[in-house]
């Protein structure tokens, strides 16, 4: 991959970059200086002309063999990875990026530039490394976007925290015969959103809107929303724990059907380790994953089956 840069009086400033591959690594260091910038327009094919004052070097650990190497940007680009070096982001960055669907940065990210995510409809993951406290530039990424994202925090003990903020839109509804216009919100992203405080997340905040996410959101939101605090259970009190729990206890049967059409067996244990199996739904579960001709969920819960409801054996008097 070959890098376009300007070099700045503390560090490096990416303008450009060219290669083969829509996964995009910037580079921490280039010339024995760290990245700390990227350009505005960089990854955007929007610019309305290209900088001839930069220079350019090749990264060795991308390096693209065969083919011709093309611009990085627009629709080319799907994952983008910053260094935990990188402070600021220029305006209009992913201007139209609609394919880029990933992107990882640290909490080193203090300034996000106006419109960076403008037409970035496809943008549904970031990871987030926190470096040094829990404050990050999240909220002002999530206020640009409408659609559901997917957040992960990484912190420097060890622990994650997977969170997903629903999406959110407005949509005018007229009453004709009174001649007014009614805005209907729909999703409880907006209220997600707003969980920030001084651009730290309040994780309580967060799990107390649960309620309303159950009201306003479709059952996909709800399981990845309930299960990901539950197995990363990052600052998750005992009493929104149970909350959740109760919450899939209580649409196990659609839920668990759901995990079938999914393949997710990985969830399937979890329930099983949290021991909320009913004998009724087990046994529904098991005739549905055959019917799918999902075997080896299939032959999961026919052992889970055995093990939590064994079949009491008859007994013959003479």
């Amino acid at each position: 991959m070959k890098v376009h840069y300007r070099i700045l009086e503390n560090g490096i400033e990416i303008v450009r970059c060219l290669g083969l591959d829509s996964k995009v690594v910037i580079p921490k260091m280039i010339e024995g200086k760290a990245v700390i910038k990227v350009a505005p327009y960089a990854f955007s094919s929007r610019k309305a002309t290209e900088e001839l004052d930069v220079h350019v070097c090749e990264v060795e650990d991308s390096i693209s063999f065969g083919g011709e190497e093309k611009l990085l940007a627009g629709l080319e680009v799907e994952e983008i990875i910053l260094p935990d070096t990188v402070e600021e982001i220029g305006r209009y960055i992913f201007y139209g990026c609609r394919n880029l669907r990933s992107l990882q940065f640290s909490s080193h990210l203090k300034q996000v530039g106006s419109g960076a995510f403008t037409v970035c409809s496809g943008l549904s993951r970031l990871k987030v490394y926190m470096k040094e406290g829990k404050q990050s530039c999240v909220k002002e990424i999530l206020g640009e976007l409408w659609q559901r994202m997917d957040v992960i925090f990484s912190y420097e003990d060890g622990t994650e925290a997977h969170l997903v903020f629903p999406e959110h839109y407005e949509e005018a509804v007229e009453n004709t015969p009174a001649r007014l216009l009614y805005t209907h919100h729909h999703g409880s992203g907006n209220n997600y959103r707003q969980c920030f405080y001084n651009k730290e997340l309040d994780y309580r905040k967060y799990d107390e809107l649960f309620s309303m996410a159950v009201v306003m959101d479709d059952l996909d939101v709800l399981i990845d929303l309930s299960f990901g605090r539950l197995e990363f259970p990052y600052e998750l009190t005992k009493k929104n724990e149970l909350e959740y729990i109760n919450y899939i206890r209580c649409h196990l049967n659609e839920i668990v059907k759901y995990l079938i059409q999914e393949k997710n067996l990985h969830r399937l244990h979890f329930i099983s380790e949290k021991n909320i199996w009913s004998e009724e739904i087990i046994e529904e579960a098991v005739d549905f994953s055959a019917q799918a001709g999902e075997t080896e969920i299939l032959s999961f819960l026919m052992n889970e089956q055995h093990k939590l409801f064994p079949k009491k054996k008859k007994r013959f008097e003479l």
